[in-house]
């Protein structure tokens, strides 16, 4: 299971749905990267008429993606039938990338210059942006990106820019550039004409998303206010016992292999019944080749789950069979499974199972028995 990341009952998820809204693009863009490693895709964007973008963006088959609106930019998860989650890998990459999270406020600035050029067949401004926490005095001038605008675009591409340099800064606030149009190419200035990312294509588009936008802002905003405080939590537990350990090697040898090992204290959390909305992290792999470490019945054990009489019963399996999928993906180095909140799943289901069969008819029972027992 994801990090931080809760099982979803069905009444919560009829309810989800209800406030979700269809999104249907116009436009597709892709983008490829020019130069060191040519034909390489690396950004792929999704626009609608009222400018709200899905941006796709790969790192060394890293795929990540990125929903823009006129609230936001968040790093989401693409699920079944094209529903948007906001449990995607971006946040665990930009996360990553963070250190720690910056209080400064940043501003966006930019210089045009008397130059352009023409990417397919349309013609663009140069322009020389940078950004700057509002504490620094000067600007790096070895900072500065070149980009070419098409500023009669009715596409501003401008507000995903704004919001993947947040995300990846993981700031609270960053003043928008007045600028405004499609970004055609892209490139730190001293390597413009050498390695950049450049519009390759455009065509159009039918596909469509469904996502509630507000409410994927409000629950990232909360996980990461939780993950924020339990950080500081574990930095002044780790500050104490390092100063307890200082205070020891006064009086006593420290064994080098134990003193600094750190666990947080185990809470009992597990027969707790979640109430948040969540998937499961095979819904959103970062590659496909992942899938040669999981059981073969991970890949489409949602649709072979049996049918049962019990209303409640399907739901439970489901969570038990995809929480037991999501741990063998901890055998990669790089997963965002959260392996305790996993743990403490499996065992609520297992408890689950084991107490639902004295209340199932013989037809449930032997259903959930064989289901379980031909498992691969």
């Amino acid at each position: 299971m994801k990090k931080f990341i809760f099982i979803c009952l069905l009444t919560s998820f009829v309810i989800g749905m209800a406030q979700e809204k269809r999104i249907s693009f116009a436009k597709e863009f892709t983008y490829r990267v020019v130069g060191n490693n040519p034909g390489t895709p690396l950004v792929k964007m999704y626009v609608s008429s009222n400018n709200e973008f899905l941006s796709t963006v790969s790192f060394k088959d890293f795929p990540m993606y990125f929903f823009t609106d006129a609230l936001a930019t968040s790093p989401v998860g693409m699920e079944m039938n094209n529903r948007l989650s906001g449990y995607g890998a971006g946040s665990y990459f930009f996360g990553a990338v963070s250190s720690a999270y910056s209080e400064d406020d940043y501003a966006l600035e930019s210089k045009k210059l008397n130059t352009r050029e023409t990417v397919l067949g349309m013609p663009c401004t140069h322009y020389l942006i940078n950004f700057r926490s509002k504490k620094e005095t000067f600007t790096r001038e070895n900072d500065f990106l070149k980009v070419c605008i098409d500023e009669a675009s009715p596409y501003n591409s401008f507000t995903v820019f704004n919001g993947l340099l947040k995300q990846y800064l993981s700031i609270p606030k960053l003043e928008k550039s007045s600028l405004k149009g499609l970004i055609l190419k892209l490139a730190p200035e001293k390597d413009y004409d050498k390695e950049y990312l450049v519009l390759k294509s455009i065509s159009d588009s039918k596909d469509f998303v469904l996502i509630d936008h507000k409410k994927i802002i409000t629950d990232q905003q909360r996980k990461h206010d939780s993950i924020m405080i339990a950080y500081k939590k574990q930095q002044d537990e780790y500050n104490n016992m390092a100063d307890s350990a200082v205070v020891a090697a006064d009086s006593t040898v420290v064994s080098d292999s134990d003193d600094y090992l750190y666990i947080p204290d185990y809470a009992s959390e597990y027969k707790k019944n979640h109430q948040e909305d969540g998937n499961l992290a095979i819904h959103s792999l970062s590659s496909a080749k992942l899938w040669k470490g999981l059981p073969q019945h991970c890949k489409n054990f949602e649709k072979e789950l049996p049918r049962f009489n019990h209303k409640e019963l399907q739901q439970h399996l489901k969570n038990y069979v995809g929480q037991i999928c999501d741990m063998y993906l901890t055998q990669s180095n790089y997963h965002t499974v959260g392996i305790k909140i996993t743990l403490d799943e499996i065992r609520r289901e297992v408890l689950y199972l084991n107490e639902i069969q004295e209340k199932l008819d013989a037809s449930d029972k032997k259903k959930l028995n064989n289901y379980l027992k031909n498992l691969d």
